[in-house]
C-alpha cells in the first residue's frame, strides 16, 4: 500500500477540505487496510477508508455512525429506500494506530456486513467486548479524492468539536465484482484517551502478559511485565513517557516494594508492584478499579485499592513528575510547539 497519511495532513473529498486526525490499521488474514478520522473546517468528522484490492487498485469509502435498529436475523431489509442483503461475517484485528484513539493493538471484533444490490452502500454491525456498534458507508470515486503533502494544525472548531463518548467500530467488506475487498470503520473517542496504556503498549520495555475483565461493567485492565528491575525505575520511565498527562502518584514512601505505587492520569490508573522479583504494571480505566476490579496477583488487592483511593501523594515521585512535566512544557515551548495534541 502507498505511504500512510500523517496526522494533520490535508486532503480534499468532493472539493471539501479535511484534516487527518487519527488512524487505525487493521488486518484480517492477508488483508491490511487503514481507517482515518478526517475532520472538516466546521469540526464535523467522518471516517475515510483507504485500501487496495487484488488488482492493486486503491479504493476509497467514507462512513458515519448508524443509529437505527437492525435485526441481525434478517438477511434482507430496507433502510432509507435502499435494499440491503447479507454480505459476510468474520473477525478483524487492530494492527496499529496513529493519534488518540480508543483501541488497543491485537483488539478484535466480530462483524456482520450488509450491502445494497447496486454495491454502493453498506451497513455493518460489530460486536466488541463492550457492546455492539453500527455504521453506514458509501463508496467514493477516486477522482474525487485529492491527497496533498501539506500538514496543517487544526482550527479551534476542528480541535474541539469531537465525536464524544463514542467507540464505534464498523467492519465493512467492500464488494467489487469480482473482487471482495475488506474494510473496517472506527469512530474514535478523541477526548477520553488512554495515554498511559498507549505508551506502555508501544514500548519494548514492557511485555504484555494478560487482560482482566471487570464483570460489573466489562472494563478491562491490562497487565505487563517491566524490563526494569525496580519499581522506582518503572514509575519514573512511565512519568518520563507522558510527563504532561500524569495527575498524581500515590503510595507509601517507605514500603513501595511491598505495597506498590499508583500512577494516575485523568482517566487511567496504573498500579506498579513487585512479585517474585518481577515488576508488573496493571493499567486500566479508573472505572475498572472503582467498580470492583482486581489485580492479576490477588495478594496485592488491598494495596491496589489503597493506592487508587489514597489522597496521599508520594513526595519522591510527585517531585519527579512535577520536574518532568515542567521540562516537557519548556522543551515544547522552546521548539515553537503549541498546545500538545493527541496522546
Amino acid at each position: 500500500m502507498e505511504e500512510k497519511l500523517k496526522k494533520w495532513q490535508v486532503i480534499y473529498i468532493d472539493n471539501v477540505k479535511y484534516l487527518v486526525m487519527s488512524m487505525i490499521e487493521f488486518e484480517e488474514n492477508s488483508d491490511i487496510w487503514q481507517e482515518y478520522e478526517i475532520r472538516d473546517e466546521l469540526g464535523k468528522s467522518k471516517i475515510l477508508c483507504i485500501e487496495k484490492n487484488e488488482s492493486n487498485k486503491i479504493l476509497y469509502s467514507t462512513y458515519i455512525p448508524y443509529t437505527g435498529d437492525i435485526n441481525e436475523k434478517d438477511k434482507n431489509f430496507s433502510i432509507n429506500g435502499h435494499e440491503y442483503e447479507f454480505l459476510d461475517e468474520g473477525v478483524a484485528t487492530v494492527k496499529n494506530y496513529l493519534g488518540n484513539v480508543d483501541v488497543d493493538i491485537r483488539e478484535q471484533c466480530k462483524y456482520i456486513n450488509y450491502i445494497t444490490k447496486d454495491k454502493k452502500h453498506i451497513i455493518s454491525i460489530e460486536k466488541w467486548d463492550d457492546g455492539a456498534e453500527k455504521s453506514q458507508g458509501e463508496y467514493i470515486d477516486g477522482n474525487k479524492v485529492k491527497i496533498t503533502n501539506t500538514l496543517e494544525e487544526p482550527t479551534s472548531k476542528q480541535d474541539k468539536n469531537n465525536i464524544k463518548n463514542s467507540k464505534s467500530k464498523s467492519k465493512i467488506a467492500l464488494a467489487v465484482i469480482p473482487i471482495l475487498a475488506v474494510i473496517v470503520i472506527f469512530i474514535v473517542n478523541i477526548f477520553n484517551g488512554n495515554p498511559m496504556q498507549k505508551y506502555i503498549e508501544k514500548n519494548s520495555k514492557y511485555e504484555y502478559v494478560t487482560s482482566i475483565t471487570n464483570n460489573t461493567n466489562r472494563k478491562k485492565a491490562r497487565v505487563y511485565k517491566s524490563s526494569f528491575s525496580t519499581i522506582a525505575q518503572t514509575v519514573k520511565d512511565i512519568i518520563d513517557g507522558i510527563p504532561e498527562k500524569i495527575t498524581s502518584v500515590t503510595g507509601s514512601e517507605n514500603n513501595t516494594d511491598k505495597e506498590g505505587v499508583g500512577i494516575h492520569t485523568k482517566n487511567e490508573f496504573a498500579y506498579v508492584y513487585l512479585e517474585n522479583g518481577t515488576v508488573y504494571v496493571q493499567v486500566s480505566d479508573k472505572k475498572y478499579v472503582s467498580t470492583g476490579g482486581y489485580t492479576y496477583h490477588s495478594y496485592y488487592n488491598p494495596y491496589y485499592y489503597g493506592a487508587f483511593n489514597s489522597s496521599n501523594k508520594s513526595n519522591i515521585y510527585s517531585e519527579y513528575a512535577d520536574s518532568a512535566r515542567q521540562q516537557s512544557v519548556n522543551s515544547r515551548r522552546s521548539s515553537g510547539g503549541g498546545i500538545s495534541f493527541g496522546k
